[in-house]
């Protein structure tokens, strides 16, 4: 005679909950995982983005620069080599003219043919131009007998790396302590917004400082790996343009 086995009810409810309670363990360790992996990936990915678009950036800008020449006689050619002024708003156009000292802004995209360039943390690029490269220059920047001088400097945090850089480009990063991206009045643009004076077109709110240099205020620029601590708040990435690029 056979005798069937019967289990409890408490017995069922108890397992029932211990496989509920492992499934819960495992989804909840898999998320952490995954979590990990995507931040992870995130940060093996912003150096390959921001070097990316710095690179269209700059590859723009130098065929900018070769055929802007405005005197276009068989005695010069396309011997000159202007660069545009920043874009102030954000709409991605240059605002000309932009005075006879060295120039910062918004990278004009639209004016050198582009889609409005953002870096990893999806901010649009800005750009600094040396005097010497603007239209209205007091000396032609011409590649006879030889180019001019740019006006900055870019260094790491031990050495200079390139003395005498006609352009700086920058993939600011994301906002960081004490800066501000904000509007209050004028309508948003692309980048910024159509008021000049709102902080969301301010250097200050987007370039960095490491040591004793200002990546705001030229001429002296600092490039270095991201670190965003306690102590140090510094995740520009930056990108030079000498005159043998040109």
């Amino acid at each position: 005679m056979s005798r069937s086995l019967k289990i409890s009810q408490p017995a069922l409810n108890s397992g029932a909950a211990l496989l509920i309670l492992l499934m819960i363990i495992t989804i909840s360790a898999a998320s952490f995982l995954l979590t990990g992996t995507s931040r992870l990936q995130g940060l093996l990915d912003r150096p390959y983005k921001n070097s990316v678009v710095l690179s269209q950036a700059k590859v723009a800008l130098i065929a900018y620069s070769r055929l802007s020449d405005t005197d276009l006689s068989s005695a010069t050619g396309l011997r000159h080599r202007y660069l545009p002024c920043p874009d102030l708003d954000g709409d991605g156009l240059e605002e000309t003219p932009c005075g006879t000292s060295s120039a910062e802004g918004w990278l004009p995209w639209q004016t050198l043919g582009l889609p409005p360039l953002r870096d990893a943390s999806a901010t649009c690029l800005r750009y600094f131009v040396s005097s010497s490269y603007k239209q209205g220059a007091g000396v032609v920047p011409s590649i006879d007998p030889s180019l001019p001088a740019g006006d900055f400097t870019l260094n790491n945090p031990s050495q200079v790396i390139s003395a005498n850089a006609v352009a700086v480009i920058a993939a600011p990063g994301s906002v960081l302590l004490g800066q501000s991206r904000t509007m209050a009045l004028g309508s948003r643009t692309e980048c910024g917004s159509s008021l000049l004076s709102n902080a969301v077109n301010q250097a200050v709110n987007y370039m960095d400082t490491l040591g004793a240099i200002n990546n705001s205020l030229p001429p002296g620029f600092i490039t270095a790996p991201q670190q965003v601590d306690a102590l140090v708040n510094f995740n520009d990435t930056l990108v030079a343009i000498l005159p043998g690029d040109l």
